[in-house]
Order: structure tokens, then C-alpha cells, then sequence
């Protein structure tokens, strides 16, 4: 009778021992789910791959290769004329086909007469211009309403013949006054205009013999004639500068 009335006197737990467990149970599963919301609110999300670096090759070999040094073209070798005896320049001239007027200037000749035997002259090409001849202090050359003179050789003509020969110069430019002026042949003479005018349009026959000068005629004074197939006649103004040039044809 003992037994039996402890073994009935056990109680079975009820939901109100149970109640400290569920509501644990429920504070934990809320504090789950908000940490998974506030994560996935702030995208603190892994990217789901990472870029590969590319390395460009062909770049880097084109890159790596050598600039080429520019080629500098060598020097041209300048061409050259030994003066030979009895040489002149107006000679050398018609023989190499070469404006004297460019020689001296290749050569820095002032006086043409001024050659040696063994001379080296520098040969410049034929179509070269010659450098303009700087006029020294003092002198000037001063432009009229139609210009700066033009005076140019026409010609040669009765030539070999001493009381007809006679070169033509005619003035296409301004005004001229040629006080100083010279024609020169290449082989040592030299004639020296006097005071004298030449108008544009207007022309002067420079006789090769002597006589007297007038306004369309000058007289050189030589007692032999100069123009002869070959020679080159320059005329210069009283700087030196060059103004014309002929050669004197075969015929």
C-alpha cells in the first residue's frame, strides 16, 4: 500500500515548464533572420569571378624592337677644273658651259683676270644662280619709276672685222647711268664706260675700235678685234655686279 501511493503521487510537466524554452527558442530564430537580412542589405556580396590581366604580346614585341638611325645621304664630291696655261675664265666658261658669272662667285673671284696655272676652280652646276654680289659702302644703285636698270648684250656683230665690229646693249629696266660700268672678254681686257646714261628702251653700239664717243656709239680702243666663236662677253655694273652675259656663237 506503501508503494503504490508513491508511485501515484508523480506529476506529469506541464506547458508553463516548457514556456522558458520557446520563447528562447523564438528570440534566437528572430536574431537569425534579421543577421541574414542585414547582410544581404548591404550587398556584401563576393563577385562571382575576378578578371584575368591580358598581356598584348605583338605590342610588346613591336615595342621592343630597334628604331632605325636615319641615313644621312654622304656629301656630293664637288667637281673640279685645274687652270691650265694660257686658261681664261671667259675660255673655261664657253668650254664647260658655265655662266662666268656663276665661277666667280663658286670661287669667290673678284677680278675674272686673276687666274694661275694649277688653279683648282670649283665647278658649280650651270643652272645655279649666282649669289647676289654685295655692292660695297658708298655705292648705291637706286631704282627709278620704271625699275632698276635691266641692261642686257643683244649681241656681237661684224665680228672679225676691226673697223665694223661692235657689241649691242639695249636697256629694258629704269634709267641707267653707267659711269663705271665694264664689258669685259674673258682674256684680260676690259672696256670702262665713261658718264653715260641709257635710257629705258634705248640701246649703245661699244665699237671694238677707237674713235669718238657719242650718245648711241663708245669706241673700246683695241687695234686687233675681239669677237671671236667662243668668247663670253660679261658686262658689269660698278659694284662688280654681273648684269649680262653672251658667248659669242660659231658663224
Amino acid at each position: 500500500m506503501l508503494l503504490s501511493a508513491a508511485v501515484g503521487s508523480v506529476r506529469r510537466p506541464t506547458w508553463r515548464q516548457f514556456l522558458p524554452f520557446l520563447l528562447l527558442n523564438v528570440v534566437v530564430s528572430a536574431a537569425v533572420v534579421l543577421l541574414v537580412l542585414f547582410v544581404f542589405d548591404r550587398g556584401d556580396v563576393l563577385p562571382s569571378s575576378v578578371p584575368t590581366p591580358t598581356f598584348d604580346v605583338a605590342r610588346r614585341l613591336e615595342s621592343a624592337k630597334p628604331t632605325p638611325a636615319p641615313t644621312v645621304p654622304p656629301s656630293p664630291t664637288p667637281v673640279t677644273y685645274t687652270v691650265q696655261p694660257g686658261d681664261t675664265l671667259g675660255a673655261i666658261s664657253a668650254k664647260l658651259d658655265i655662266p662666268i658669272e656663276n665661277l666667280m662667285a663658286a670661287n669667290g673671284l673678284a677680278n675674272p683676270d686673276a687666274l694661275s696655272a694649277g688653279q683648282v676652280l670649283t665647278l658649280p652646276s650651270s643652272d645655279d644662280p649666282p649669289p647676289p654680289t654685295p655692292q660695297p659702302p658708298g655705292v648705291i644703285i637706286t631704282a627709278t619709276p620704271e625699275g632698276l636698270p635691266q641692261v642686257i648684250i643683244r649681241g656681237a656683230y661684224e665680228r672679225e672685222d676691226l673697223e665694223q665690229e661692235f657689241v649691242y646693249l639695249e636697256n629694258i629696266g629704269g634709267v641707267a647711268v653707267m659711269a663705271g660700268w665694264s664689258l669685259y672678254d674673258g682674256e684680260g681686257n676690259t672696256f670702262t664706260f665713261p658718264g653715260f646714261t641709257l635710257y629705258r628702251g634705248g640701246g649703245v653700239n661699244v665699237y671694238s675700235r677707237a674713235g669718238n664717243n657719242s650718245v648711241i656709239n663708245l669706241y673700246w680702243g683695241m687695234d686687233e678685234p675681239l669677237w671671236v666663236p667662243g668668247k663670253v662677253i660679261t658686262l658689269l655694273d660698278n659694284t662688280g655686279k654681273v648684269h649680262s652675259t653672251f658667248g659669242v656663237p660659231e658663224g
